[in-house]
């Protein structure tokens, strides 16, 4: 176990319609250890829009006492938040800084300043960035370089990818978790976060797209050149399944559910007539249906999403093969919730006729973290993890969330140091 004493910690919460994820990390030097993990049910929520703010606030504060009860003290860090949204856009902006005739060596303080500039440009147009990523460095308007520090040049163009929300929306989840969450916190795009969490980065430069199986509906993202290069939305979802296996079985939403993760696969045609037993819909009444049976529900609804999804795969593809690569060489990335249904990646890889494989932590290039394999092998969890190294790997990004008062976090680290 790392020192404490010493350690960074960063505390991650990702917002789901169906699921609140929580996670603490701990990092001394360059050694990571996950100090708790929770998953809680969540409430309030319903196709990305707080609906119920005191069932809201309940299920955040349920998640922190969970992962404070773990830890057996009180949560003392700066938080990371992703939170699902069909508002998410991608947005190019490019910032130009000309020192004149005398070349001048390319500092960070230049860089973070370049930047700031860039997120106050994206504010003006009712958006607020979640996610800001440098796409390309021009110098001295005709060399283009990977990292400018350092350099000398009498001009600079920066080119940025951003990941926006309407300021509105962003406002509706920052207000009500300020007054739940007590500390200072930024706020992230759940999609790009999941991709961060579960992608390599020769899978980013080279091309990939991501398929997010989440509760409302499926998020796609694709990435080349190590940014989004697009991002879009199907309108289907896992409650979709949840709600056929209802119907078609004549049971509750939750028994649905629970067959679904019992019982489900994705693929049903060499599946045998092995009888399941489950609850009707009074939750008494005892009904059976095969193991096949259920399966068909379950495939022709993943098919759905699947072949909705391939337009956006097909436009990825064209895009990338300009640039001279054959195909998508990243393939699919299949993540969240539903990507952990049985053979899910032989259905995908039979309908988008690509190399598939099922995205979480523990299959990304990012560092190996003690204690964490139960949640970095479940995809569910990707966004979480993803949250703290979209923070924690880019030190000089601006926090486009209002920052606490300075005298009040004083007085906040004082107390600290007094307990």
């Amino acid at each position: 176990m790392i020192d404490l004493s010493k350690t960074v910690f960063y505390t991650s919460i990702d917002i789901g319609s169906r699921y609140i994820k929580g996670l603490v990390l701990g990092k001394r030097d360059q050694e990571w250890e996950a100090l708790a993990f929770s998953s809680v049910k969540s409430r309030g929520l319903d196709e990305g829009e707080i609906k119920d703010a005191i069932a809201f606030k309940e299920s955040v504060n349920t998640l922190l006492k969970e992962l404070e009860e773990q830890l057996q003290k009180s949560l003392r860090s700066d938080f990371v938040i992703s939170f699902s949204s069909v508002s998410f856009e991608r947005e190019d902006t490019v910032i130009e800084r000309d020192f004149g005739e005398e070349k001048r060596s390319i500092t960070l303080d230049i860089l973070s300043e370049m930047q700031s500039e860039a997120l106050e440009k994206l504010k003006e147009n009712g958006k607020t960035p979640l996610h800001i990523f440098s796409k390309r460095y021009l110098l001295d308007d005709e060399r283009i370089v990977f990292n400018p520090l350092d350099m000398k040049a009498s001009k600079i163009a920066i080119e940025y990818t951003s990941i926006v929300v309407p300021l509105k929306v962003y406002e509706m989840f920052y207000n009500f978790l300020q007054d739940t969450v007590k500390s200072p916190f930024q706020l992230k795009s759940s999609l790009v976060s999941t991709a961060e969490g579960v992608l390599t980065t020769p899978e980013k430069d080279r091309g990939v797209v991501v398929v997010n199986l989440g509760y409302n509906f499926t998020g796609l993202i694709a990435y080349k050149n190590g940014v989004p290069i697009k991002i879009s939305y199907v309108p289907v979802g896992m409650k979709h399944v949840i709600k056929d296996v209802s119907a078609v079985l004549d049971t509750s939403f939750e028994e649905s559910e629970r067959l679904i993760i019992t019982h489900g696969n994705a693929v049903y045609n060499d599946l045998k007539e092995e009888e399941i037993q489950y609850r009707g819909l009074d939750g008494n009444t005892i009904k059976t249906t095969t193991a096949k049976k259920l399966s068909v529900i379950i495939h022709a609804r993943l098919r759905e999403i699947m072949s909705k999804s391939k337009k956006f795969f097909r436009e990825v593809e064209a895009k990338i093969v300009e640039e001279g690569e054959i195909g998508i060489p990243g393939g699919v990335v299949l993540t969240g919730g539903g990507a952990k249904i049985p053979r899910i990646n032989e259905l995908a890889t039979e309908v988008f006729k690509s190399p598939v494989r099922t995205g979480c932590y523990a299959n990304s290039d990012r560092p190996s973290i003690i204690n964490a394999d139960e949640v970095a092998n479940d995809p569910s969890f990707a966004a979480a993890f993803g949250n703290v190294f979209a923070v924690s790997e880019n030190p000089y990004e601006e926090t486009p969330v209002k920052s606490e008062n300075p005298l009040k976090k004083i007085f906040r680290l004082f107390k600290e140091l007094m307990e």
